[in-house]
This record gives structure tokens, sequence and C-alpha cells, in this order.
């Protein structure tokens, strides 16, 4: 079978990727009936209907979410080819990764992926809100979940133990869980259920009140916050090796509970081949291996 015409294949994916004409027509620099028009073809030319078209957008069809998968890759291999032949062989790598992983686990440790890997440029996306646990142009993405993303290939990385961590000053005051009671505590919005789970297991759930704790939108913005001396955080193992080690932060207590999910490093399963992302998958789960924060 003949390649359907190129345009129509953007049109689709622009549209689908949007869910609207109106802004598929944006981003091409046409009309929304252009647009329509070369949807229409490209349906004709497949012989299936890859929308289904309502009042306030569009739906895609399952034909039409298992075809915008395979073009998707395609148009990123096309840009990725495209970048390397410009930038003479150097590849580059859009991985996406929640504010605090960047900052905490991912962000320190990638001099050490460059110093083996000099021709390939990492990218980070911490825009990760929403449903959809790959955008379009990512490579790969480190997520929290069970493992489970239909249609994507998951690799577990690490979990993490819980455990509160204050400045050493504070530090110092604090004997034992009972005096979190009293203390300042500081929380994240994107990490409610972390206080929770460790109170429950210290006995404190009904004790210590978390609705006057002070609240962060991310947990590093909590950790450097108790950095600063401001109060007790929850630290999630892997983001607090440095502090600790450096003595920044101090462990509060023998108490550790297990976040109860992991994270895990994502791709679409046709672009394991690309040696790019092959490298950047080794290296990640060399570094989040055993013996590893």
């Amino acid at each position: 079978m003949k390649l359907p015409p190129l345009n129509g294949l953007k049109a689709f994916e622009a549209a689908a990727r949007s869910g609207s004409y109106v802004a598929a027509a944006d981003e091409m620099n046409v009309s929304p009936s252009a647009i329509s028009r070369l949807v229409k073809l490209l349906e004709g030319r497949l012989g299936v209907a890859l929308f289904v078209r309502r009042a306030n957008g569009l739906t895609l069809t399952d034909a039409g979410t298992a075809y915008l998968s395979e073009i998707s890759a395609a148009f990123q291999r096309i840009a990725a080819a495209t970048a390397r032949l410009a930038e003479g062989g150097r590849r580059t790598l859009v991985v996406g990764a929640g504010p605090t992983l960047a900052m905490r686990w991912l962000i320190p440790r990638l001099p050490g992926f460059h110093a083996a890997h000099g021709d390939i440029d990492v990218q980070l996306s911490t825009q990760i809100a929403g449903a959809d646990p790959m955008r379009p142009g990512w490579h790969a993405a480190i997520r929290l979940g069970d493992g489970r993303w239909p249609g994507l290939k998951a690799d577990f990385l690490f979990t993490a133990d819980l455990f509160p961590v204050a400045a050493p000053g504070l530090a110092a005051l604090l004997k034992s869980p009972e005096d979190l009671v009293q203390a300042t505590l500081l929380d994240a919005a994107s990490a409610k259920g972390d206080w929770p789970l460790w109170l429950k297991a210290a006995g404190l759930l009904e004790r210590v009140t978390l609705g006057r704790a002070t609240t962060f939108d991310y947990p590093a913005f909590a950790l450097q916050a108790a950095i600063d001396g401001l109060g007790v955080a929850m630290a999630r193992a892997p983001f607090v090796a440095d502090d600790l080690k450096a003595g920044r932060l101090v462990r509060l207590f023998d108490l550790s509970v297990p976040q109860e999910r992991g994270w895990w490093l994502i791709h679409r399963p046709e672009a394991a081949a690309d040696p790019a992302l092959a490298a950047f998958r080794g290296w990640a789960m060399a570094s989040a291996g055993p013996g590893t924060p």
C-alpha cells in the first residue's frame, strides 16, 4: 500500500493530539476547514474512521488511537533524525519527570550520564500533570505508580522508605515521635498521603493535626524548608541521600515506612531500539540499583 500524503498525516496527528481542528489549524498555519478536509481524505484513503466528531470536540476511535501511537512515534523518529543530522550526530533525549525527582535524584546524577555519553543531550520536562503518562515529544518518563501503564513498557527503578527529617538544630530537640505533636510539620500537596502513612505506623495519626501543617506544592520545597530550619518534612529516601550525607538534614527516629508505590522508567515499546534511549535506560537502572540511594 502506498503511503498516505504527509499533510494528511500531520493534520491527523495535530488534531488528535489537541482534540480540535482549530488548534491543529493554528499549529499548521492553515484553516480549520483545511484540517477537516485533509483528515477526511486520509480516512477515505485508509477506509476507516479515525475520529468521532462531536459538538464539543473530537474523540479518537479505537482505530484512530492505535494509528496515532504509530504516527506519533514515526514523527518523533523523523524529528530526532533531523536533529542529529543538524547537530552533527548529537542526539537529544526528552525525559519527563516530576519536579522533586528531577531536582533531588535525577539532576544531581546527570553529570555521570553525560560523562559516559557525551553525544546525548538529556532535556528534562517536569510538566507531568494530567492523565497522559507519556506526552507527545517525550522519549521516556520516570513516573510514580504500580508499573501498569497500558501500551507502555515499564522498568522498575526504586521504591522509597518514608521517614521524617529536620535540620540538625531542630533535630536535636526532637527526642521521640511524640515530640511531633508540638512540632511544625512541612507537607506537600502532591504527596498528601506520605505523612498520614508514617503517622499511622507511629500510632500518632489521631494526635497530630495535619491541617495546621505548612503546605507546599511539591516535596522538594518542603525538604528545602526543612534544610532552612522551618520545620519537619517527610522524606522519601532517594531524595534526601545527599542531604543526609552532607549533614544538611538529619533522619529522625528509627521508624521508616515503605512508600506504597514505586518509580518506574517508562517508554513506548517501539522506541526500545533507539540507542540513546537504550543508553539512558541502562544508566538509570544501574543508578537506581542495589546499594544506590
